[in-house]
């Protein structure tokens, strides 16, 4: 008698021990499935920020907004001007000079960089106002170059939702009749925003006209 009852006290001994290793391996299970749980929300998350970074990366910042206007002077033209303003559900765009850059490519001719930074937003923008521009805020003496007007802005050097700018581009050997000319924008962030246009036959000897 005494004999069976060591073997269940031994029975009962074994049962606790059990107990206790299934319950620790509940708990490390736990721990390895909240581990492994919040890996796959960490990976996940930052799947979705490399994929909302990509898309930006590959769309401009900027869009244009309304037609490109042009300045005809000696039937060739001198001026662009080019409404822009930011994409829908981007960051503001910085236009300061040192983030900025505006490129130019006509024929076999390459302006890298004409861009002088912001001028202050002109009440119109008819050929004296151009000349102003060109004198002021391009370097005169420049074979091209180009500024930014902001309207309805608050004063700085960015164009934010809502807020519109005109990139004025002076051309001192512009195109004329049939060729084609590319203008280029670069901001700090986004793609390049690349806007192709042919300038049309019949040119005025001077008067603006509208490229589309």
């Amino acid at each position: 008698m005494a004999y069976e009852g060591s073997r269940r006290g031994r029975r009962g001994t074994f049962s606790v021990e059990a107990a206790i290793i299934l319950i620790s391996f509940v708990v490390i299970a736990s721990a390895l499935a909240f581990a492994v749980m919040n890996m796959g929300y960490y990976a996940a998350q930052k799947t979705k920020d490399t994929m909302e970074k990509g898309v930006q990366e590959v769309s401009s910042a900027l869009e244009l907004d309304g037609a490109i206007t042009a300045y005809v002077s000696t039937s060739k033209v001198e001026y662009l001007i080019i409404p822009v303003k930011t994409c829908v559900a981007r960051s503001p765009v910085d236009l300061s000079e040192e983030t900025f850059i505006v490129s130019v490519i006509l024929g076999e001719t390459t302006y890298t960089n004409v861009y002088n930074g912001t001028a202050s937003a002109q009440d119109k923008l008819d050929s004296s106002a151009l000349q102003n521009l060109k004198t002021n805020e391009m370097g005169d003496s420049s074979e091209a170059g180009a500024c930014a007007l902001i309207l309805t802005g608050d004063g700085d050097d960015v164009l934010e939702l809502n807020e519109k700018a005109y990139i004025v581009i002076y051309l001192q050997n512009g195109p004329t009749s049939y060729e084609t000319i590319k203008v280029e924008f670069r901001s700090g962030e986004g793609a390049t925003l690349s806007l192709s246009r042919q300038i049309p036959p019949g040119l005025p000897s001077s008067g603006f006209i509208d490229l589309g």
